[in-house]
């Protein structure tokens, strides 16, 4: 009874929301039509993304329809070009919430004139109903993440001159535009630069109606997006900014809301409000872990247009005053392409990482912590068997002994660099042998079974072995984590904000 009044009140929240945006325009998910593109590319066609049409709407603003096979059918896309051109542009991914679509930047929140003397070509892609999620659809499957962080750069850097380095890449969103913002910061932190997020619930599992209302608004079943809260813990935390907020480390963050309400009015937006608490949380969650970030809980102000435009032209205003800013935090990043330490939270089964790539066979979700990964060697966290796969980082054809210590016992041997100078492990981690594959309640226990136990890798080079250039060294590989460190421990700080509806309020 309490979950249908929950979702009862999210579904009229919703409604009354998109009544109130048609009064400054269109509804643009009502507006979205791409039946003038004749059917679905079906066949070899539709094996890989390709643009099926494409019209200049002013001097910067492009509008294109790309066929997406993570989504099966056409959907929409703006780019604005940059204000201030250059050989090679950064690029902001700026993402729409739940009810908007590809065109609400530039119809709604002004991004084309709040955008006119910056360098950043923005690109706006459609989100659909707004989950930034993989999700079930009937017999389809709408994979908005892998159409998002792998089809969209592919997109840009076959039609325009854009900067890849991970400082230029920037993302950001209002609503569920930031919640998925932040998410595909936190799934690739050696991507992302920076990360916004405006009005935006950072913690699912403080939020499971609204997330079930969005699921459904795109034809999903309930509870279909990421289960159900208590059994499938592992794949909400998964999709949890909060719960990976160790991989923002880093990042250059900013987020915002407001109070739910406007000065002088009795009236309270309980969306807002609730998303405010969330920004609180996640601004502490943060504090914990000592990553530096910029948290504007604003002291009015409703989940709606007039905000989030206000909420980009600051953010905007941020990142020209730190445009020629490096941080401490960056220059560790930078470490890790030579082998400097880091550690990676997430539920992908397959994933890859600073050139790291792991894969692991597992029969159940789960949140697998790749630690204190360096050239020294790495540990595993979680069930089931793995297969890694690191970086260049060794002499090519050179010997390495190698150490695993984990659940299943200990194991030493020796491997040789391949011609890329990599190394390939595979191993057991905890249960490998009898995680169930059909769960149930005699077998629930084992969803959670040995997730906290560590495998450990070691790797040395072997005494004695001649590398591939004739040269003779005894030397182990050393372990950057060891090395002195140039950062200075007290560049690590928090930056808040508790400043007004002002657009141009200067950081703390």
């Amino acid at each position: 009874m309490r979950r249908s009044l929950i979702i009862a009140m999210g579904a009229r929240a919703i409604r009354t929301l998109t009544a109130a945006r048609s009064h400054r325009g269109r509804y643009p998910a009502r507006d979205q039509t791409t039946s003038f593109l004749g059917p679905e590319p079906r066949g070899k066609d539709a094996r890989t993304w390709h643009i099926r049409d494409k019209r200049k709407l002013s001097p910067r603003l492009r509008e294109f329809f790309l066929y997406s096979p993570a989504l099966g059918r056409t959907v929409g896309v703006r780019v604005l070009l940059p204000g201030i051109p250059a050989e090679v542009s950064p690029v902001i991914h700026l993402f729409h919430g739940g009810g908007d679509d590809f065109r609400s930047w530039t119809d709604f929140g002004s991004a084309e004139g709040l955008t006119l003397d910056s360098p950043y070509l923005v690109v706006m892609p459609d989100g659909g109903a707004g989950t930034y999620s993989r999700l079930a659809v009937g017999s389809k499957v709408h994979d908005w993440p892998r159409f998002h962080t792998e089809e969209i750069p592919a997109f840009l850097k076959a039609n325009f001159s854009v900067d890849w380095a991970p400082a230029s890449q920037l993302v950001a969103g209002l609503s569920m535009g930031g919640y998925g913002a932040m998410k595909y910061a936190a799934w690739h932190p050696d991507r992302y630069g920076s990360a916004a997020a405006f009005s935006s619930p950072l913690d699912p599992l403080s939020t499971v109606p609204a997330f079930d209302i969005i699921a459904m608004r795109e034809g999903a079943r309930s509870l279909s997006l990421f289960g159900d809260p208590a059994l499938d813990r592992s794949e909400w935390l998964a999709n949890s900014p909060y719960a990976l907020a160790e991989n923002l480390r880093g990042l250059d963050l900013w987020f915002s809301a407001g109070s739910g309400s406007l000065e002088g009015a009795k009236d309270r937006d309980l969306l807002e409000s609730m998303i405010s608490s969330q920004g609180e949380r996640f601004s502490a969650r943060l504090n914990s872990l000592g990553i530096r970030h910029s948290w504007f809980p604003r002291t009015s102000g409703l989940h709606n247009w007039t905000s989030w435009e206000r909420e980009l032209g600051a953010w905007l205003k941020t990142l020209s005053r730190r445009r020629n800013y490096a941080s401490s935090d960056r220059r560790r990043t930078d470490r890790v392409a030579d082998g400097g330490q880091f550690t990676f939270l997430t539920g992908h089964a397959l994933f890859d990482i600073h050139g790291w790539r792991v894969e692991i066979s597992r029969r159940r979700a789960q949140v697998v912590r790749f630690d204190a990964v360096s050239a020294a060697g790495f540990s595993l966290t979680g069930t089931g068997s793995f297969r890694v796969r690191t970086p260049g980082l060794f002499d090519p054809g050179r010997r390495y002994d190698i150490s695993v210590s984990g659940p299943s016992g200990d194991n030493a041997y020796q491997q040789k660099a391949d011609k890329k100078g990599r190394l390939t492990f595979t191993g057991r981690l905890a249960a490998a042998m009898h995680d169930p594959i059909i769960p149930g309640k005699r077998t629930a226990h084992f969803a959670t079974l040995g997730q906290d136990e560590v495998t450990t890798v070691r790797i040395a080079s072997a005494p004695g072995d001649t590398a591939v250039d004739g040269e003779r060294s005894t030397a182990d590989v050393p372990d950057p984590s060891q090395t002195e460190s140039t950062d200075d421990p007290t560049g690590v700080y928090i930056e808040s904000g508790r400043e007004s509806t002002a657009a141009d309020s200067s950081e703390r």
